[in-house]
């Protein structure tokens, strides 16, 4: 080849070279073997510089954008709306505020507060009260392959964008970034992962779960697949007591990876669940057959256990405030000679001080109730903590209970309004108490100061002669 007969060439030339050459004739000539080996030393450290800035750029860890472009704003009819009446969403997400960035495509909705619909996430283990019946042959046989519920993890991963439009409800259109992220699997091999989107003026999640693996040639996650993530996340759902529907939605979306298919899943209300499963047992459910009894029965028996603490909290409540009037009709009759005041001054503060503390031990949260190691031991025996819609039903029915109780006991059959109010008022301060202390978040700390603001304002009402 030519370039070799050239290479021979100047080899040959180099080697021709007299022996005795002037020093400054190298000088001036420069360029000896010192000089190219500096001008390869630099080339090369400029090329690394180059390539690694490259890299980090392409694999997202340097963004070299100064400022942001200004956020698209989107029209209805490009939206959809999950609850008739409320916001509506792009039905997809994006690497910026801008559908030019559009990525996947958002392929399950679930209905139902955030917080229980993040927690029948995280915690599907706690809420799978009815495995399926092998004995059922009628029933269709999906997902009994799965030995057990799938286990999500908090995540964190790129952020990625969604569209919310909230005028329904007086609002605007806003970019959203997530407001949580799940993934079950391993970070540097393949995994599940969920980004899930939230507003402040609606009871749905809008998910995006799709099924990645991590590029060590790429140094981040490639997506690989939407669809079965879709199919084994509403596969999560199905056939479980705390949920009501699980349905397809056609919606159109075919971009971002979708069949224009999106999954509906409705969370069932506490009370209707309860129904149910009484229903059932009762053979009122399923045609009066003798497995929708048996299947209703069993739910109520598996609801109960999981619920053994909030039995517990209703008797607490309800057995403080029929105790203290018990005690304090018994020390009256045993001890006549000594005035009943002084008996209230000793019975009173068990029923202002110790019906707010009843609720709150036994609503305490894992986290906070390790404060109080010996207090943790006692009352993890009464079960598993309860959710905070949960601590405030329990609370309400408990305390709710002790004043029917307390009345009946007395002869009290009429109340006036202004009575029923205050101890309604008191009810459902407590309950919120309840509900602050099983959160263990921003918004439960405004629950539980709300709760005892209200709390001690109905108990100073009747003392300050307001009542």
């Amino acid at each position: 080849m030519r370039t070799g007969r050239t290479n021979t060439r100047r080899i040959e030339r180099a080697g021709s070279l007299p022996k005795a050459v002037p020093f400054a004739a190298l000088r001036a000539t420069d360029e000896g073997p010192i000089g190219r080996s500096m001008n390869r030393r630099s080339l090369l450290l400029i090329g690394l510089f180059v390539l690694v800035g490259s890299y980090l750029v392409a694999g997202g860890v340097v963004d070299p954008t100064t400022e942001p472009g200004e956020p698209e704003t989107l029209e209805q009819d490009r939206l959809i709306q999950p609850d008739e009446n409320g916001s509506h969403v792009w039905p997809y997400t994006s690497r910026d505020r801008s559908t030019d960035e559009r990525t996947l495509a958002l392929n399950v909705i679930v209905h139902g507060d955030d917080e229980r619909v993040q927690r029948a996430l995280v915690a599907q283990d706690e809420l799978e009260w009815e495995e399926l019946d092998p004995d059922e042959e009628d029933e269709a046989e999906a997902y009994e392959d799965e030995e057990d519920a799938i286990q999500w993890d908090d995540a964190h991963g790129s952020t990625r964008y969604t569209y919310v439009d909230t005028e329904p409800h007086g609002g605007e259109g806003v970019w959203l970034d997530e407001s949580y992220q799940l993934h079950s699997g391993t970070y540097l091999g393949s995994r599940h992962h969920i980004r899930a989107y939230t507003t402040e003026y609606d009871d749905w999640t809008a998910i995006q779960v799709h099924q990645e693996h991590f590029d060590f040639f790429r140094l981040r996650h490639t997506v690989t697949d939407i669809q079965q993530s879709q199919n084994t996340l509403e596969g999560e759902f199905l056939d479980e007591p705390f949920v009501e529907e699980v349905r397809r939605e056609y919606h159109g979306t075919h971009g971002g990876w979708n069949d224009g298919w999106l999954s509906v899943v409705e969370l069932a209300a506490v009370g209707p669940v309860v129904i149910g499963s009484v229903l059932g047992v009762l053979g009122l459910a399923g045609g009066g057959k003798a497995k929708g009894a048996l299947r209703g029965a069993r739910r109520l028996l598996e609801w109960a256990y999981l619920n053994v603490r909030g039995f517990v909290l209703i008797g607490a409540l309800a057995g403080l405030v029929v105790g203290v009037r018990s005690a304090g009709i018994a020390v009256e009759a045993a001890v006549p000679w000594i005035t009943p005041q002084a008996f209230v001054v000793a019975l009173y503060p068990i029923l202002a001080v110790g019906l707010p503390v009843t609720a709150i031990v036994l609503t305490q949260s894992l986290e906070r109730a390790g404060r109080l190691l010996r207090l943790q031991r006692v009352v993890n025996w009464l079960g598993r903590p309860l959710a905070p819609q949960s601590a405030f039903t329990f609370t309400v029915v408990g305390l709710g209970l002790g004043f029917l109780l307390d009345f009946a006991a007395v002869g009290v059959t009429a109340l006036p309004l202004e009575l029923l109010l205050h101890r309604l008022g008191l009810i459902v301060t407590l309950g919120l108490l309840a509900a602050g202390t099983a959160r263990n978040d921003t918004e439960g700390v405004v629950l539980f100061g709300v709760g005892l603001l209200g709390w001690v304002v109905g108990l100073a009402m009747p003392l300050l002669g307001y009542l």
